[in-house]
Formats: C-alpha cells, sequence, structure tokens
C-alpha cells in the first residue's frame, strides 16, 4: 500500500466516523425533542429510535477507529520517524473507542429512562 493511498484512506475513515457520530447526535437529539414535546408515556418508535441509534453509534464508530487503528499501524518507517508519525502512534484510539461507546450507551440509557419514566 503506498503512503497516498493509505492517507487517503485514513482521511476517509476519519470522515465517516466523524459523520457517524454526528448522525447518532442528531437522531439523539431528535428523540429527545421528541420526548419533550410527546404526550409522554412509551413510545415504542421512540424506544427503538434509541435503541438502534444507540447501536450505530457504538458499533460504526467503533469499527471505524478499528480502521484507523488499523491504517496507523500500517505507517512506513520514514512517516513513522516524522513528528507526525510519532504523534500519531503515540494517540490511544483504543481508549477513544472506549470513552466513545461508553458515553454514546450512556446517552441511549438516559433517552430510554426518559421514555420508560
Amino acid at each position: 500500500m503506498t503512503p497516498e493511498l493509505r492517507t487517503q484512506m485514513l482521511i476517509g475513515r476519519l470522515n465517516n466516523y466523524a459523520a457517524i457520530m454526528f448522525t447518532t447526535m442528531f437522531v439523539f437529539v431528535g428523540v429527545a425533542v421528541m420526548i419533550e414535546l410527546g404526550g409522554g408515556g412509551y413510545s415504542a418508535p421512540l424506544t427503538m429510535l434509541a435503541i438502534g441509534a444507540t447501536a450505530y453509534g457504538v458499533l460504526a464508530g467503533g469499527s471505524a477507529l478499528d480502521d484507523m487503528t488499523a491504517l496507523r499501524d500500517d505507517m512506513d518507517e520514514a512517516t513513522a520517524a516524522t513528528n507526525y508519525g510519532k504523534t500519531a502512534s503515540a494517540r490511544n484510539i483504543p481508549m477513544l473507542k472506549n470513552i466513545s461507546a461508553v458515553l454514546v450507551t450512556l446517552i441511549g440509557l438516559a433517552e430510554l429512562y426518559a421514555i420508560f419514566v
């Protein structure tokens, strides 16, 4: 794999991750608005939206971060020796994945709590 192709793939997956998180948060905000403005009580569609957005955010976001980790690990020696390479290698992407998954899950649980209570 050429460095240019790897960089292009990394930028693409980084954009995918940003789009995944934006979409997830947009759905969460929409569900929160519907909970607040709705008639109250249990709503099966809102429940499924909250569960679906949570699963999408955790699974798709995690997949994008896994791909970014793999692309970072495939850096050639010349790139790894640069300041960018050293900084990119020092990033703790698995921790970002875990924190992101926990936060998205907590938001989903908070919305489910608001739907059922």
